[in-house]
């Protein structure tokens, strides 16, 4: 029976099911040349080695290497040559001397040249800083494509330029404010973090995204680790991206695999999705789809895993990636959704043998998603139904002609500059040719040979131009944008798929691949992973700090900002009602635990306490209804327009109406109103004499959480002796680890963290970093004792210091020099500033 991935339907896991899938790394080179066994190929009959060889994978999932039975022996005629056609084996020596000293002295000189870029943009050097800015983040990533693609690394070397591709940017988004968090919605998710640790528990409610609360795994996860290491935070607010992100590529990676059967091919789907927009800026904050889109991809490998595994490993691997959906569930509405649609997809195109492993999992992620969202429908349809129904009004208006978006510049008077226009049009010239082209030749030949699943790719890869086509409607572009996350990852294997199994012309007369086609490819690629930055940052001008932006997102919480919010955090009671403008409220409600009035009710709109130059009955109307304690007044509001097109919510007025002198002056004279704070252009007043009374809202407390020091230490102590002295006993999971892999291990992880930790912080048991120091303790008298028996622990060796070149750890330095450079340019202007002005408030 034909199938779609092949071309035979496989027995299900338990009744003969076929051995794990031949992996087409090293031992390419060692077995010679096979059929293609890639998408749409023929099912193979798999037959163990005599020996174990080397794999790509087995860094990170320890899998098995497996031979084909094709291949031919050594010194057989045929043995280690290129499979006609093709010049996508990984044949050839293992070149890896010298490459990783490429690699690691250009992401150092990375690192140095963003430091350099954002201490350049704070001193109002804005060209400069933004030339060097694309300079660091451009030219190591074209070596990278350049390296995956055309050279021959280990395979150890390949996963970590892979990794690299995918963190580098990361870091580099991070470093941009790593003190601070510097992005609207990551407040929001700040908030809810804070809340958690002040001892909340789950759903504690908040001003500024209502629906947040009940999808807390961001915050459980990020939680957990801030209790178990004592780290402060902001730096586990910032660690969490950057893990999610190695977690992220390497899932792609291995899912490429397991499609391509080539690790060249697999790069080349990492690369791919690298240039999708959402990849350098919004997958790199620290947000609730981060996590999501991680746990997501993680449970596809481990679903995929399954499907080769016999039992008692898929059982095994179809739990772990049950839960690690159920985590998803929980931790992002629209990501869960549409890894269930897929799931579904998944289950109908995968053949018999193999139907039965993912759709058991898709019935029960289905029935958790069923559940969770007729529980919280009603603050889901307030929280989106707004976001879609306005996306449907501007497309009938734009298709209408009756509205017209800005899509090369904002109401703030922010412009693309033309170089970047001409980018972002080529961006969307070549990703809409990728899309339709491969996407259909890919299309026609699953029709045309009947394979269901390549049929599908090719649909999935075709939709993408949709999602580009929504930045016209600046309401839709949210969804676009949400949307492409996932449709670039199957552009991304389609254009891999059909260039790997193109034309022979693209080989040279050795049987790799040709100069010309390289340095094509990897141009193009760049272009695209350039655009593609462009695309997702929205304002490419707005990246690196720089003079103090209305409503600008990072630009608008400049050192005055900071020190209103820190004087509030520690004079303005938790819970206070206050009202200001967007990026200001924000930073109240996160950091100074404040809730900020930022939408209209009752007929009464709280922003007509600025849109008018006087104080009347209305004005006092507003402040009384709704028991508003404190208004922040930034006299900057008055400079211009809002670079987000408004200044406090959407729909506040005309949006073409600014601010001026008088609206924002008319507080000092009000009768009643009171300036507790004033520093600079900000003044905090008071409503006190007003008659308001001192309401507060949300979670206002600060409960301790745990056993303390000492309960906590002998907790972690009792049971990591208990886990220790049960070794033993416990062998199956070190099975399931195994079959799990690397990073079906993490994911898990991180998914029963987020799943153990909701019970223990709603319990107020989440013990803190006393336990993992009873643990650690328990742990190294366990290996101390176990020298003196008959079988002692074994302790894992990582790597050796001999195996690092001297150039590798040159880059390593100037790496590590480029990340303090940038955090010491981000504590003079957050914290140093900060702290002066602080010593100049009068109230």
């Amino acid at each position: 029976m034909k199938d779609g991935w092949h071309r035979e339907a496989e027995p299900a896991y338990g009744q003969n099911a076929p051995a794990p899938p031949w992996r087409p790394q090293e031992d390419d080179r060692r077995y010679g040349p096979r059929p293609d066994p890639g998408i749409g190929g023929r099912p193979q009959e798999h037959v163990r080695p005599q020996e174990r060889g080397p794999s790509a994978e087995r860094d990170w999932t320890r899998d098995r290497a497996v031979r084909h039975p094709e291949a031919p022996e050594r010194g057989a005629p045929g043995h280690g040559r290129t499979p006609a056609g093709e010049g996508w084996s990984d044949t050839g020596s293992r070149v890896s001397f010298g490459l990783a000293s490429v690699v690691w002295l250009l992401t150092g000189i990375g690192f140095c040249l963003n430091a350099a870029a954002i201490a350049e943009s704070s001193r109002g050097n804005a060209a400069l800083g933004e030339g060097l800015f694309w300079v660091s983040i451009i030219v190591p990533f074209v070596v990278q494509a350049a390296l995956l693609l055309a050279a021959h690394p280990s395979p150890r070397l390949r996963q970590v330029i892979v990794c690299l591709v995918g963190v580098y940017p990361a870091l580099l988004y991070r470093l941009t404010s790593p003190l601070v968090l510097g992005n609207y919605d990551e407040h929001l998710h700040e908030r809810a973090l804070s809340d958690l640790l002040h001892g909340s528990g789950l759903f504690a409610p908040n001003p500024m995204l209502p629906v947040g609360p009940y999808y807390p795994g961001l915050e459980l996860f990020t939680g957990a680790l801030v209790r178990l290491t004592g780290m402060p935070p902001i730096v586990a607010m910032n660690l969490v991206p950057i893990l999610c992100r190695l977690l992220l590529v390497l899932s792609v990676y291995f899912l490429a695999i397991t499609f391509l059967r080539s690790d060249r091919a697999a790069s080349l789907v990492v690369v791919f999705y690298a240039t999708s927009p959402q990849f350098f800026n919004f997958n790199s904050k620290f947000s609730y789809q981060t996590i999501a889109l991680t746990l997501g991809m993680g449970g596809v490998v481990l679903l995929r895993r399954a499907q080769f595994k016999r039992a008692p490993a898929a059982p095994r691997l179809m739990a772990l990636a049950t839960i690690v959906f159920l985590a998803t569930v929980i931790s992002h509405h629209l990501t869960s959704w549409l890894f269930f649609g897929f799931l579904v997809i998944w289950a109908v195109v995968s053949p018999r043998g193999r139907r039965k492993v993912v759709a058991q999992v898709a019935a029960v992620t289905g029935l958790a998603i069923a559940i969770w969202t007729a529980a919280i429908s009603s603050k889901l349809s307030g929280y989106l139904g707004p976001v879609f129904s306005a996306a449907l009004h501007e497309v009938a208006g734009t298709l209408g002609g009756t509205s017209q978006g800005r899509v090369f510049s904002s109401s703030g008077g922010y412009v693309t500059p033309e170089w970047q226009k001409m980018l972002l049009f080529l961006y969307a010239i070549v990703c809409t040719i990728a899309a339709l082209w491969y996407g259909g030749r890919v299309l026609l030949r699953g029709i045309r040979e009947r394979r269901l699943p390549l049929a599908v790719l090719g649909v999935m890869a075709m939709a993408y131009p949709g999602t580009l086509a929504a930045h016209f409607v600046p309401a839709a572009s949210d969804i676009g944008d949400r949307a492409s996350t996932f449709l670039f990852f199957w552009l991304a294997l389609c254009v891999a798929y059909a260039i790997r199994n193109g034309r022979s012309s693209r080989q040279s007369r050795s049987g790799t691949l040709s100069r010309r086609f390289v340095i094509t490819l990897t141009t193009i690629v760049s272009l695209a992973y350039f655009g593609g930055i462009i695309l997702g940052s929205g304002l490419a001008a707005l990246i690196l700090p720089g003079p103090y932006g209305i409503e600008a997102g990072a630009r608008s919480q400049d050192a005055q900002t900071l020190t209103a919010v820190k004087w509030a955090s520690e004079h303005i009671p938790p819970g206070s009602r206050v009202v200001a403008d967007l990026n200001a409220a924000n930073l109240l409600s996160s950091q100074a635990r404040l809730w900020p009035i930022i939408s209209p009710s009752g007929g009464l709109a709280p922003a007509y306490l600025y849109f008018s130059e006087t104080w009347d009955t209305y004005q006092a109307e507003v402040v009384k209804n709704y028991d508003i304690r404190y208004i922040y007044v930034d006299a900057r509001l008055a400079d211009g327009l809002p670079v987000q097109g408004m200044y406090f919510y959407a729909g506040e007025i005309s949006p073409e109406q600014r601010l001026n002198g008088l609206d924002l002056s008319k507080f000092a004279h009000v009768p009643g109103l009171k300036a507790a704070y004033h520093q600079g252009p900000i003044s905090i007043y008071s409503t006190a004499g007003l008659g308001v009374p001192a309401i507060r809202d949300g979670y206002t407390g600060n409960r301790s959480i745990g056993f303390g020091t000492i309960g906590d230490f002998v907790l972690g102590l009792i049971l990591a002796g208990l886990i220790f002295a049960l070794r033993s006993r416990l062998r199956w999971i070190g099975a399931a680890a195994r079959d799990a892999g690397g990073v079906g291990v993490s994911v898990t992880l991180m998914a029963v963290t987020i799943l153990l930790s909701s019970g223990l912080f709603e319990l107020g048991l989440m013990p803190g970093p006393a336990f993992t120091v009873g643990a650690v303790c328990a742990v190294a008298a366990g290996v101390v004792i176990s020298r003196f028996t008959a079988s002692p622990v074994r302790l894992p060796r990582f790597f050796s210091f001999r195996q690092i070149e001297p150039m590798s750890l040159i880059g390593v330095v100037l790496a590590l020099g480029g990340i303090l450079l940038a955090v010491n340019v981000a504590w003079n202007m957050d914290i140093t500033q900060v702290n002066e002005l602080l010593k100049n408030v009068s109230g």
